[in-house]
C-alpha cells in the first residue's frame, strides 16, 4: 500500500470519544482508534475508583470484589474493538480479565484477605499465603496477558481493512 493515498481523520476529542464508546458498550464487532479507547478509558477509571471506594466505605471487602468486576464490562467492548483495530484477537483481554476475576475471588474466597487485614498478622504467614501457587499463577498469566494487551492498545490501527472492518481513522483515497 502506498501511503500517500491514505489520509488520516482529526484526533476524536474527548467528549466525542467519551459519545463514541458510551453508546457501543455492548459493540464487540468492528474497530476503535486510540483517541476513542483512551478517552474513554480515561472517564472509566476516574468513575471506576471513586465508585469502588464509595462502596468499600459501605461494604465489606468480599461483597465489593464480587460487585465491582462487572463494571469493568463497560470497558470490555472499547478494548475488543481497540484490539481489533490493530488486527489482534480478543482473546488477550478476555484472558486477562477472567483470571484478574479468578484472582479477586481466590483472593477473597480462601480467607487470604481476612489473614492480610487482621491485626498483629505474621509476617511468614502473609508471605506464605502472598506465595500460593494459585495466586501465583494467576498473577503471572493477568499480569502477562495485560502487559500485551495494553502494548497492543498502543499500536497503531492499519490503514487497510481487516477482517473486522474499515480503519475508523484513516480514510484510503483512490
Amino acid at each position: 500500500m502506498i501511503m500517500n493515498n491514505v489520509t488520516a481523520k482529526p484526533q476524536l476529542s474527548f467528549g466525542e470519544a467519551i459519545k463514541l464508546a458510551s453508546g457501543r458498550v455492548t459493540d464487540f464487532k468492528g474497530r476503535s482508534r486510540r483517541s476513542e479507547y483512551w478517552w474513554f478509558m480515561l472517564a472509566f477509571l476516574i468513575g471506576y475508583f471513586i465508585i469502588s471506594w464509595l462502596l468499600g466505605k459501605i461494604l465489606p471487602p468480599i461483597v465489593t470484589s464480587i460487585i465491582t468486576p462487572p463494571l469493568w464490562f463497560a470497558a470490555l467492548a472499547v478494548t475488543v474493538r481497540r484490539l481489533q483495530d490493530t488486527g489482534k484477537s480478543k482473546w488477550w483481554v478476555v484472558v486477562s480479565w477472567i483470571s484478574m476475576l479468578a484472582y479477586s475471588l481466590y483472593f477473597n474466597l480462601s480467607g487470604i484477605s481476612e489473614q492480610m487485614m487482621a491485626v498483629n498478622t505474621d509476617p511468614q504467614s502473609v508471605m506464605k499465603a502472598l506465595f500460593n501457587p494459585v495466586l501465583m499463577v494467576l498473577g503471572l498469566v493477568y499480569t502477562v496477558t495485560s502487559l500485551v494487551t495494553i502494548i497492543f492498545c498502543l499500536l497503531d490501527g492499519r490503514p487497510e481493512s481487516n477482517k473486522y472492518g474499515e480503519s475508523p481513522k484513516y480514510i484510503i483515497n483512490e
